[in-house]
């Protein structure tokens, strides 16, 4: 798993599927598309249908479940990226990551 820093952000998205972790997901920015919703549990099980064929992005508020869940992901063979920090790192400097702010 590669973690990246909020300022590597801009350098994935487009080439990456992201994966929302959140319980109560307020809408990312439309330039992070592909998005996927899928609840921690739903990883663990090995439950979550996600696509194999792009790497994923995995998002959570504060980088610690996406950390974890990154680490079962790995397991299973997929490529995975984890926001270090989660979304709460891109508070306030979200303007050179995307463009767009955050809810």
């Amino acid at each position: 798993m590669r973690s990246l820093a909020p300022s590597e952000l801009a350098e994935v998205l487009g080439q990456v599927v992201v994966v929302d972790l959140r319980p109560h997901p307020t809408p990312l920015p439309a330039s992070w598309q592909p998005v996927r919703q899928v609840n921690f549990e739903k990883i663990q099980t090995g439950d979550h249908g996600l696509p194999r064929e792009r790497p994923l992005l995995l998002v959570c508020e504060r980088g610690i479940l996406s950390e974890l869940a990154g680490l079962y992901l790995e397991l299973e063979g997929f490529q995975v990226y984890h926001l270090e920090g989660g979304l709460q790192s891109l508070k306030g400097s979200v303007k050179e990551a995307t463009d767009e702010p955050l809810p």
